[in-house]
Formats: structure tokens, sequence, C-alpha cells
């Protein structure tokens, strides 16, 4: 919105302030605005913040149902397992770190951040799927994508705790 003082405010008062905006609406204001001091909010110490991101990466929610937030903690807790047991339904492909190129790190990281299910599969028995299987590429891309959203949800629960996010 752009502010514009003309000189019809001599005609309406000095408090008066003419706003135009991008519609070319004129509207007439006559209050005087006062800014008002914003306390900031209290933040949680470091290990409330550190619990609570531990506990989102860990299992997918937690960070949420600590801090008090039910129903989206269980909504992404059963997205991102979902997402990961369609991976493995798909047989994706586990990234390693021994391949020596970059995109196999990455991605290996990318599927490390869903937490305990990729351990879990693995000892489970779950080798990492076979790379001839018609659906592989996409179990593949399901099981990094379920990693991805859950970085995401870590960064939410550490807003929330934070007090940048109501």
């Amino acid at each position: 919105m752009l502010r514009w003082k003309a000189g019809i405010q001599d005609h309406f008062g000095a408090n008066t302030k003419i706003l135009i905006d991008y519609k070319f609406s004129f509207g007439y204001t006559s209050k005087k605005v006062m800014p008002e001091r914003v306390s900031s909010p209290a933040q949680p110490k470091v290990p409330t913040r550190v619990r609570v991101c531990v506990a989102a990466w860990i299992v997918p929610g937690l960070g949420h149902l600590l801090l008090g937030r039910k129903w989206r903690a269980l909504i992404l807790f059963v997205s991102i397992v979902t997402m990961f047991l369609m991976g493995i339904a798909m047989q994706g492909e586990f990234f390693n770190t021994n391949s020596g190129s970059y995109l196999q790190t990455l991605g290996y990281f990318g599927e490390l951040c869903v937490g305990l299910a990729m351990p879990a599969a693995r000892f489970f028995g779950y080798s990492g799927g076979n790379p001839l299987f018609v659906s592989a590429d996409f179990g593949t891309a399901y099981l990094v994508a379920a990693g991805m959203l859950n970085t995401l949800c870590i960064l939410d629960a550490y807003d929330i705790a934070m007090g940048r996010k109501p």
C-alpha cells in the first residue's frame, strides 16, 4: 500500500492520512496510530529445543506431540511413515556412503532423516530393494521424500518451540 500526503490535508486536518493502494481507491482516516510495544515471548532453554528436535527426528511427529499439537503430530506421523512404507513396498533402494558419489551420499542422508524407520527396516531384513523392479525408482524417491518431509517437520517443531509460529 502506498502512503501519500497531499496538500488536501490542510483542509481535513493534520492527522488525516490519504491512502492510495494499487486499486486507486481512496480512504481517509483521522485516527492517529501510535506504535505499540510488543514484548518478545520467553524462549525455551536450549535443552528443551534440542529434546524437541531429536524427538521429531527419531519418530516423525513426536516433537509436535511433546509441544501439545496432538492432531498435527498424528497427521505427520501417519503421512511420513506411510510414505516410507510405500517406498519399501515399491522396493526402493537404500543409498549408502561407500559409493564415493556425492549424490549417493546425499540420498543416504535424505533417507536417514526419516529417523528410526530406516535402521528398523534394515534390522528386520530389508536389504534395500531390487534395482531391476519396475517401480524401484519411484520407491527410492518415496524413501528420500519421506526423509525430507521429516526434516521440514523438525524445523516446524523448532519454530513452534521458539514461539515463532502459533
